[in-house]
Parts: structure tokens; sequence; C-alpha cells
């Protein structure tokens, strides 16, 4: 099943305005890979698909779920 699901996958490269821009966001913690989960979303104005509330509650990016 997971195997199928990859051909949707595109994987984004951590870039340099995604390293920038994670300290910046306003997320209520300080998980680094959520900053970096969210910075990419935000960067390339993609939603994110995420359930974590953390992420959700923000506002900083669309989420979906």
């Amino acid at each position: 099943m997971i195997g199928g699901l990859l051909n949707y996958v595109t994987v984004l490269p951590i870039s340099l305005e995604i390293a920038r821009s994670d300290p910046a966001l306003a997320l209520p913690h300080g998980d680094q890979f959520d900053r970096i989960i969210t910075a990419t979303a935000k960067v390339h104005r993609l939603p994110l698909i995420t359930r974590d509330a953390n992420i959700t509650d923000s506002g900083v990016v669309e989420t979906l779920w």
C-alpha cells in the first residue's frame, strides 16, 4: 500500500529560505521537526496535512485533515 502512495509524493529539500524562516514561525513550542515541516509548507505555499494541534491552531499555514 505505501509503495503505491510513493508515486504521489515529492520530497522537498530544506532550502536556505526554509531554514531561515523556521525560527520566526509563531508556533507554541520548539519542536524542530514541526518547524521545518511547517516552514516547508509555508515557503512552497502548500497546505500541510496534519492533525497536530500545535500547528493547526497556530494558523501559520493552511492545514488539512
